[in-house]
């Protein structure tokens, strides 16, 4: 890839890095606090609970983001971790994070979703 194409896609990473860093969540967010009302005390649990989510999103996509960055400073940006052929400047320009082609990414997701398989019979 030329290095005027990675400037590019450094750029974007380095713009959402900075986003997300800017918007990240305190922890002050998923502190614990009681109230006298048993529906106030629910309603402080999901908000809790939904910041702890967004925390971890927040987290994967700054490790995402780190690696690809590390990826062009090493050289390989650019290329599928897993059959290391080129991914689609489609897919850089939309994600440019992404660490696997379109196919690749799709095994991925397959796996994934066959691993995590909710019991429904209980």
């Amino acid at each position: 890839m030329k290095e005027t194409e990675t400037g590019k896609y450094k750029a974007l990473l380095l713009a959402k890095r900075d986003d997300l860093m800017g918007k990240s969540r305190s922890r002050e967010d998923i502190w614990i606090s009681q109230a006298h009302d048993l529906i106030e005390n629910s309603q402080l649990a999901g908000e809790r609970e939904f910041a702890v989510r967004v925390l971890e999103l927040d987290t994967r996509s700054l490790a995402r983001i780190a690696a690809a960055l590390e990826r062009i400073q090493n050289g390989d940006f650019g290329l599928c971790l897993e059959c290391e052929e080129p991914i689609s400047p489609k897919r850089l320009g939309a994600a440019p994070w992404a660490e696997y082609c379109l196919h690749c990414q799709e095994m991925h997701d397959a796996e994934a979703a066959d691993r995590f398989e909710p019991d429904m019979a209980a």
